[in-house]
């Protein structure tokens, strides 16, 4: 969820969008609240939505989340991919992975997400069935890491979506903070590799804090 003013739109434009999205069921409003009391990141509304419909339109039966948090993103993409989906979420903080096993259950769905308490960048290396959708938002300093480890295991007309990718205007910005600029220089490098790779075609979409989009070719 945003903690500032939208750094990519204008106020109103922002305002505007948001205001016309549709209104969350309680489950995710109630996390949404939650995330907010209680500091945690979460998706955008509007970048959950965009999760939806990349889920839905992709056709994902096998999809991976990398940084479950408590568990919003794994929801939206389980329920709008469908019965025959099934999602795998990293999360490496046992108390985090306790709170969204207990969002997953109220929403049903504990039979279709399955979260593992687990470095990402172990457990990606160990993956071995082929991915259709990958959605990452973890630890911006590893996003080239999972890109390198994700490609290889992608399907044929595998997606990858990974959240984040303009860090609160950072990545555009000329001057960086200190504290910021292992984060910048890893997203950039990763942005680079969406736009360039020639086993990808991708677009970095001005959604939330920045959506960088693919798909293989």
């Amino acid at each position: 969820m945003k903690d500032a003013s939208d750094a990519i739109l204008r106020h109103e434009q922002a305002a505007y969008l948001e205001g016309i999205e549709p209104a969350r069921d309680p489950l995710l409003a109630e996390m949404e609240t939650w995330a907010k009391d209680h500091g945690q990141p979460i998706s955008d509304p509007e970048v959950a939505s965009f999760l939806a419909v990349t889920a839905r339109l992709s056709g994902a039966r096998s999809i991976v989340e990398v940084g479950t948090n408590i568990g919003y993103g794994a929801i939206v993409l389980a329920r709008a991919a469908g019965p025959d989906a099934r999602v795998v979420t990293i999360e490496n903080d046992a108390e985090t992975v306790g709170v969204a096993r207990g969002f997953i259950a109220r929403a049903g769905l504990s039979s279709r997400i399955e979260v593992r308490q687990a470095d990402a960048l172990a457990e990606l290396a160990v993956l071995t069935d082929p991915i259709d959708l990958v959605y990452v938002d973890c630890v911006k300093e590893h996003y080239p890491a999972y890109l390198d480890l994700v490609l290889p295991k992608l399907s044929e007309r595998g997606v990858i979506v990974a959240d984040n990718v303009l860090w609160k205007g950072l990545v555009a910005a000329a001057d960086v903070p200190a504290h910021e600029v292992g984060r910048v220089q890893a997203l950039r490098t990763f942005n680079h590799a969406i736009v360039t790779d020639s086993r990808l075609r991708g677009v970095v979409l001005p959604l939330g804090d920045g959506v960088a989009y693919a798909v293989r070719v």
